[in-house]
Formats: C-alpha cells, structure tokens, sequence
C-alpha cells in the first residue's frame, strides 16, 4: 500500500522542517525529512516528519533509524512523538 502524493502545503512545510537541520540533540547538519509511525512499511502520514541527517536516518549508520530500529533509536534519542513536537513548536504550530 502507497502512500498518497504530499500536496503543494505539506512540501512547503516540509522545507521549512529541512531547514531547521537535525533535530537530534541539536546535531544540526543538513537533514533530510523522515516520515515517523511507519514501522513494519506502514502508510506515510505526510504530516508528521522529522528533520534526521544522513548519520541519524540511514541503514548505513551505526546510529541510524533504520538500522537500530526504532525502538532502541527511541530510547537512545527520544520518541518520533518527542521530536515532532519540538518541530512544531520551532514552527509556531504550538
């Protein structure tokens, strides 16, 4: 099961959350936006994204979430739900 396009305003939304760089313990490097709660290959909501740098998202890293898992990434950095917030409030959302 695919995910739907994002629209024109989860785009532009989701620039700003790339900007703000990564969010993980105010790492900073240039992020890329990572879709949370889709564990198992579940559907992508659009709107709850994280900004992860390459180290803190990919396979390839030792400290990735996709490679620890999301459960142990969790309890090493914080919940997806802890990390959205800090976005929204970086946002005005909140």
């Amino acid at each position: 099961m695919t995910a739907k396009p994002a629209t024109k305003a989860q785009r532009i939304r989701w620039e700003k959350i790339r900007l703000l760089g990564c969010i993980i313990h105010w790492c900073g490097r240039p992020a890329l936006i990572h879709h949370c709660g889709t564990n198992a290959g579940g559907r992508k909501d659009h709107d709850k994204v994280i900004p992860l740098c390459h180290e803190h998202h990919a396979r390839e890293s030792h400290v990735g979430i996709h490679r620890m898992g999301h459960r142990a990434w969790e309890e090493r950095f914080g919940t997806e739900e802890f990390h959205m917030d800090i976005v929204k409030e970086l946002l005005g959302e909140i």
